[in-house]
């Protein structure tokens, strides 16, 4: 009978509130669930109920989190991250959160079923979220600050991140640079390694004439891109060379520290770790893809040195 009375007042609630999707009345149905319905339209039940304060309005919170579509799919999580944190009220997140996590207190753990006009709405997110698609939220509650205990948790998280960044940055160039020793053995190129990480070589009696190329020259050259699997991403050879003046941030930094070893003439390869191209970037620019963090290998013609003078 509980059931059957928890059934009707959700039909009644869905007919009086235009906000409310009947595909969670069904999920609800389904899976014999039975939360608190809220007036705005979105539900909520509490595996674990907090003794702290309650949330309100201008609040800061601390939350860990997953979100699902309603056939399971995670769509997002902040597992084995930093816990996630926002000012209530403040359009900082969807309104359904915004709402919803005020029915929660410090110490709980919960779930938010938010229906779509409270989420993403018609538009959804990218291939994650579709349109129309209500959510389903996995909330623990951590902690309610005020705006001083914010601020000393944003400075502490900087310093976290910070040096979490330069570590995964360190581990990354020495994996890079591995990748690089393991590349030039395979393809029998005589590499020399340049205090920045890049290494080039040049190709047999191609190491061109004349000086150098250094900051301020204009160059011409032609180029093959590729990722070390011997993917092609980008190539002139087939078109017009390309023109840059040295030294100006026109190209990646590996190209900058690498071609001021070139000559008129010169011809080799530049192999290049992925802090000095793209980094932690995913590129796709037409038909060019990078994956994120890659390692990249140039070969690059050097046509014309126009010296600035």
């Amino acid at each position: 009978m509980k059931w059957l009375l928890t059934t009707l007042t959700l039909i009644i609630f869905s007919i009086s509130n235009p906000i409310f999707s009947q595909k969670l009345t069904t999920y609800f149905e389904e899976n014999k669930l039975e939360p608190e319905a809220s007036s705005e339209g979105f539900f909520y039940s509490f595996e674990k109920k907090g003794k702290g304060a309650k949330v309100k309005y201008g609040d800061y919170v601390l939350i860990n989190y997953k979100g699902t579509l309603l056939d399971g799919s995670v769509f997002d999580s902040n597992e084995g991250e930093d816990p996630f944190v926002f000012r209530v009220g403040h359009r900082q997140v969807i309104k359904g959160w915004d709402l919803g996590i005020q029915e929660f207190k410090t110490g709980s753990t919960g779930t938010l079923f938010i229906p779509s006009k409270l989420g993403y709405g018609k538009n959804g997110v990218g291939d994650e979220i579709p349109p129309h698609a209500d959510l389903i939220y996995e909330i623990e509650l951590l902690e309610i600050m005020d705006s001083k205990q914010y601020n000393q948790f944003m400075k502490k998280l900087e310093i976290k991140q910070r040096r979490d960044f330069e570590k995964k940055k360190k581990e990354q160039f020495t994996a890079d640079k591995k990748i690089i020793q393991k590349y030039a053995v395979k393809n029998k190129l005589k590499t020399k390694r340049l205090p920045s990480g890049v290494s080039y070589a040049f190709k047999k009696k191609k190491k061109g004439k004349g000086e150098t190329a250094k900051a301020g020259d204009f160059l011409e050259v032609h180029y093959e891109g590729r990722l070390v699997d011997g993917t092609v991403f980008d190539s002139s050879f087939d078109g017009e060379p390309f023109k840059f003046q040295l030294g100006k941030g026109k190209v990646i930094r590996g190209w900058e520290d690498a071609l001021k070893n070139f000559k008129k003439g010169s011809e080799g390869w530049v192999l290049i770790p992925s802090e000095l191209a793209y980094g932690p970037r995913s590129i796709r620019e037409g038909k060019i893809h990078i994956p994120a963090n890659s390692v990249l290998i140039f070969r690059i013609k050097v046509l014309k040195i126009k010296s600035k003078k």
